[in-house]
């Protein structure tokens, strides 16, 4: 038989340990999903397209690379907010398009005819993807296929952000030369390593309160023991941002919880916001780090993108491996310094009386164990996420940058598939309405996910950042335009195959209810209900943690 277009592009993401393709193919990518089999990679077909890349996007952080293929169109427009935060938070998905064939540009251009999903426009898809790719190309014929196809695997590792791969409806089964030889995936070092390495150390050594802040790079790099052994090497204190949360395991001397701003707790504020000198190491910052990042330039050391700035100097090219491991050479050359001890989290408090934020994360974080991958969704509890006492490294997954509601129910159906832990997923009411058909792909594929929908019947998150003063006032109405559908959710998880399904509105409740779902193998939804009025801790100022570390070495 064979070897066809569909086969190659198959093989090689088969040579890069991909095992699964998301997706809802329609006609235009049948052929593909048709071929997985013969390449030993699982088909799984959502219940949206939105879903399929969110469902990849959550893959590709667990696995290191997803794909995704939906209808060229309807689907490509659908997904392209999912694919749009992979691409702001560096996950690395193939996007493949079963594209208008040449017939269809013809009668397009000559008759003004549209071809099937079209908006008129012959390159509708490709140009939209062309804003949020590294990569975005189309293969016409089998025989642009190979240099396509290759050059858009080989950016998406190089660079950790999805790529676009149009193929023409028509050639999915063509004969195409089989892959030549294994893929050239890593980015050469540029040479000024060493350099750079020797300064960041001396002004590390020189500095009285250096901080190092862990970004996602790291994660998405491989290079977390690497980072680890640096630490380690130099005796410094350290952070994450909330994306980069659990690259490294969260214990150890000079761990100060994780920075996320303007919610942080004192200990991770007061450590970051005064080291006089921050390197962060490949760190993404949303629009929250501004004040730190702008303020403070001239004593930060940014890693980021294949680039390195010190200090407000000029970006210098650095592949980011390179440095990491020069950076470890040369701290190895004095003992390292005293730090001081990690700060723990606090002991949670009994589970007693009506269910709040607090006590639901302080339940969750009771529960958690190296089990799990925890998938926090945009909403208002996100600040109490970033202190859950996770266990490990890569047990924590969220779209902190982008933050588009909903993103967490459907990440967890690829987590499942990509992580070797069971995803327990924490969303406010208002962001599972978005993606809460998911729950039929887990369903229907036999994952084991347990999702935890906290129910207050308000997008809380948005109705705290027009007016918080509601939040004071227990007589006070929400705005309008927050009020959501009350829905009868656990009713709507049975009907999409969810048997174990319950609504709690009590510490101990959710106890129960969460040990039960834990001891199970099956998917399960706990409806957490709390007051409209309720906030979670980190938005109580009064009901922070006080205990900081010193901000200088010891």
């Amino acid at each position: 038989m064979a070897f066809t277009v569909a086969d190659y592009l198959l093989n090689r993401l088969s040579q890069q340990q991909v095992d699964t393709l998301f997706g809802v193919p329609a006609a235009f990518c049948a052929e593909l999903f048709d071929a997985v089999g013969a390449h030993n990679i699982k088909p799984v077909v959502t219940a949206s397209d939105l879903e399929a890349g969110y469902a990849a996007d959550g893959y590709a952080r667990t696995k290191g690379l997803g794909a995704v293929a939906v209808a060229n169109g309807v689907g490509m427009l659908s997904m392209i907010n999912a694919i749009a935060g992979a691409f702001v938070e560096r996950s690395p998905v193939v996007v493949i398009n079963g594209g208008p064939n040449t017939r269809n540009l013809t009668n397009l251009r000559d008759f003004d005819v549209l071809f099937s999903h079209s908006t008129g426009q012959p390159d509708t898809d490709l140009a939209a993807y062309k804003l949020v790719t590294a990569s975005a190309a189309r293969a016409g014929k089998a025989s642009e296929v190979p240099a396509v196809v290759d050059n858009a695997i080989a950016t998406a590792v190089k660079n950790k952000r999805p790529v676009y791969v149009e193929i023409n409806r028509d050639i999915w089964n063509l004969a195409c030369p089989m892959p030549g030889g294994p893929l050239s995936v890593s980015n050469p070092a540029a040479g000024t390593e060493k350099q750079l390495a020797t300064t960041i150390v001396g002004l590390i050594r020189g500095a009285t309160s250096p901080l190092i802040l862990v970004g996602t790079e790291i994660q998405r790099y491989g290079l977390a023991d690497k980072v680890a052994e640096l630490i380690a090497k130099l005796g410094i204190r350290w952070s994450t941002p909330l994306l980069a949360k659990s690259t490294l395991a969260e214990q150890g001397n000079g761990w100060v919880g994780v920075y996320a701003p303007p919610n942080s707790t004192p200990a991770a504020e007061t450590a970051v916001e005064h080291a006089d000198l921050l390197v962060t190491l490949g760190c993404v910052f949303p629009s929250s780090f501004a004040p730190l990042v702008t303020s403070g330039s001239n004593r930060i050391v940014s890693v980021y993108d294949g680039k390195v700035k010190i200090k407000g100097g000029p970006k210098q090219n650095a592949e980011i491996g390179a440095l990491v491991a020069a950076l470890v050479t040369e701290a190895a050359k004095a003992p390292p310094e005293l730090v001081p001890a990690a700060v723990d989290p606090p002991a949670p408090t009994p589970a007693a009386g009506a269910l709040t934020y607090r006590q639901v994360f302080e339940r969750i974080g009771a529960a958690l164990d190296n089990s799990w991958i925890v998938v926090p969704d945009t909403f208002i509890g996100i600040s109490s996420a970033a202190n859950l006492p996770v266990k490990g490294r890569n047990s924590f997954m969220c779209g902190a940058v982008w933050a588009s509601i909903g993103h967490s129910v459907a990440a967890a159906v690829g987590a499942s598939f990509g992580s070797s832990r069971r995803p327990l997923v924490i969303c406010g009411d208002g962001g599972f309405h978005m993606t809460a058909q998911a729950l039929s792909t887990v369903v229907r594929y036999g994952r084991n996910p347990v999702f935890v929908v906290i129910d207050n019947g308000i997008y809380a998150f948005e109705q705290f950042l027009i007016d918080d003063a509601y939040f004071s006032d227990p007589n006070a109405q929400p705005k309008p335009y927050v009020v959501l559908n009350r829905w009868d959710f656990v009713k709507f998880a049975n009907g999409l195959g969810v048997q174990s399904a319950q609504s709690v509105n009590s510490a101990a409740a959710f106890d129960l209810a969460l040990s039960a779902a834990k001891a199970s193998s099956a998917p399960a939804l706990i409806v957490a209900k709390v007051n409209p009025h309720d906030l979670p801790a980190e938005l109580s100022l009064a009901e922070l943690p006080q205990s900081a570390p010193s901000g200088v070495r010891q």
